[in-house]
């Protein structure tokens, strides 16, 4: 929690990148996500130490474990969990100028939506159980906003990626492809390879987060605003990996996974009309990003770490 009132929940890619973006240290005791009601003591009493901080109050919401196939109950968990942080918040930090952000999903939102590429005026289509829970964070968010006056910030995501992605969360094209020239191991697809992914680089994403932050200072009492967060560039997985062959002199093993990816659209092209200005802190390339998370993996696998 930064000495500032800046705190960033969740230690996953996004909230680390957003931690060295907005300056931020960890919270001092870690969040005990396995047990819901656990979790949200723990929320009370970090909200507790971050309503002793002087002036404007920032809340990063970056939490999360759930992906496509995660079991509905599960994902209903996590909406209930953040549900109640907001209650915990309302009431801890109430009086306070808080500002609020909140992860949300590109392919959760639009998963089932026809005529790419989606704007944050496309309707929302959502195509599986995880799509469905973040639209229902989204909408608790827009109704806490209205009832406080905070400022709420709602980030649609495309497809984040970086050094730290969590392998054991079975997403992330970028680390698996990369994983595969450092272990050997195949890489496994479910989709066909003209399916069209949007990119977006770890720190690139919070950048774009800490600016609209910044920016949302000077909405209205009680605004909720949602963005999509993308490289606004949407490259197929062929070339995903003839560009990770390129790079690397090699081609990856490729294997067809067994089962269905479900709740995905074959397209994902996103072209953003809120804040497009903010579009320009993207500035990381395909060719970059790719390399600096194949270095980052290499050195980890020259460290003894999976």
């Amino acid at each position: 929690m930064g000495a500032d009132g800046a705190w960033v929940i969740g230690r996953g890619l996004l909230g680390r990148a957003v931690e060295r973006e907005r300056g931020t240290s960890a919270a001092a005791r870690p969040i005990r996500w396995g047990d819901p009601d656990s979790s949200v003591i723990d929320l009370r009493t970090h909200a507790t130490a971050l309503a002793r901080r002087e002036g404007p109050l920032e809340i990063y919401w970056c939490a999360g474990r759930g992906v496509t196939s995660t079991p509905r109950e599960q994902l209903d968990l996590e909406v209930d969990v953040f549900r109640r942080a907001l209650e915990v918040f309302a009431d801890v930090l109430q009086g306070r100028d808080v500002r609020v952000f909140l992860s949300s999903s590109v392919g959760g939102a639009y998963a089932l939506a026809p005529y790419p590429p989606f704007t944050e005026e496309t309707p929302v289509a959502p195509g599986s159980s995880y799509g469905v829970a973040k639209l229902a964070m989204e909408q608790e968010l827009a109704a806490f906003a209205r009832q406080t006056g905070w400022r709420t910030f709602v980030g649609r995501i495309t497809n984040l990626y970086g050094p730290g992605q969590d392998m054991a969360k079975g997403q992330g094209l970028v680390s698996v492809i990369t994983d595969s020239y450092v272990t050997g191991h195949p890489v496994s697809l479910y989709v066909s390879l003209d399916t069209l992914r949007d990119y977006i680089y770890e720190d690139d994403c919070a950048r774009v987060i800490v600016a609209g932050m910044r920016r949302l200072s000077s909405e209205p009492a009680g605004s909720s605003i949602t963005k999509i967060i993308g490289a606004m560039s949407a490259v197929s997985i062929g070339a995903l990996l003839g560009e990770a062959t390129r790079l690397r002199r090699q081609r990856s093993r490729i294997t067809l996974g067994q089962g269905r990816a479900g709740g995905q659209s074959s397209d994902l092209r996103v072209r953003s009309v809120v804040w497009p200005e903010l579009d320009a802190l993207v500035r990381t390339t395909l060719p970059e990003g790719l390399d600096k998370v194949f270095r980052a993996r290499l050195a980890a696998q020259g460290n003894g770490r999976r």
